[in-house]
């Protein structure tokens, strides 16, 4: 089996295009928009997915490659890619092994993605590797509830079925943890419950992380 077949979710491509459309309409468009301010240079898309982060670009921004590994997520971003201001390349490639030669990002934006990658730890070395030293690792990136949490209760009952319904996405992680652990420096990075998203990915960590 190829890995272009392993990474094909066409049913979850169609229905997630649903919710990211709804979500942009829904304030979650604002979030892009905020956390992509503090992009510049070359930014690197880690999970394109439909392609609404390339209409929220700042103008400090002046390339983007984009690293998304279904096909299907690609055919549904192909006129956001089009319709862009700045060049983009896309990329199919896998978050653990990046086309990319060190140092060569200045930015990277992590939007809806971190949840569902295999092995977020060895994604995350992969970004420090091609980020420039100081480079931005900006965050948007739902999480698992505070200990404690009636939403954490929840995200526990619903993981098993939300992973498989969802191409893979797990609820529960520790993201800001995760990226605290692979050398970033996450002072500014905060969570907050953000609503009216679904309880069980309401828990939220966002802001920008520095490559140290």
């Amino acid at each position: 089996m190829s890995r272009e077949h392993d990474h094909a979710h066409p049913v979850f491509a169609q229905v997630y295009r649903l919710v990211a459309a709804a979500g942009e309409r829904g304030g979650y468009g604002q979030l892009r928009a905020s956390v992509l301010a503090d992009a510049s240079g070359r930014l690197l898309i880690l999970g394109l997915g439909p392609g609404h982060d390339l209409t929220h670009l700042p103008p400090a921004v002046t390339s983007v490659v984009a690293v998304e590994p279904d096909p299907s997520m690609r055919a549904l971003a192909r006129g956001r890619v089009a319709a862009c201001p700045v060049p983009v390349t896309v990329l199919s490639a896998d978050a653990h092994d990046l086309p990319l030669i060190d140092g060569s990002i200045d930015a990277v934006l992590c939007a809806c993605v971190l949840c569902s990658v295999a092995q977020p730890r060895r994604a995350l070395a992969e970004l420090r590797r091609v980020l420039v030293p100081g480079g931005r690792l900006l965050l948007l990136e739902h999480i698992a509830a505070p200990p404690g949490h009636w939403v954490g209760r929840l995200q526990q009952l619903l993981e098993p079925m939300w992973g498989r319904a969802a191409g893979g996405c797990s609820i529960r992680r520790d993201t800001k943890g995760a990226v605290v652990a692979a050398g970033f420096d996450a002072t500014a990075v905060r969570t907050a419950m953000i609503w009216p998203n679904v309880p069980p990915v309401a828990p939220t960590v966002l802001g920008t992380a520095l490559n140290r």
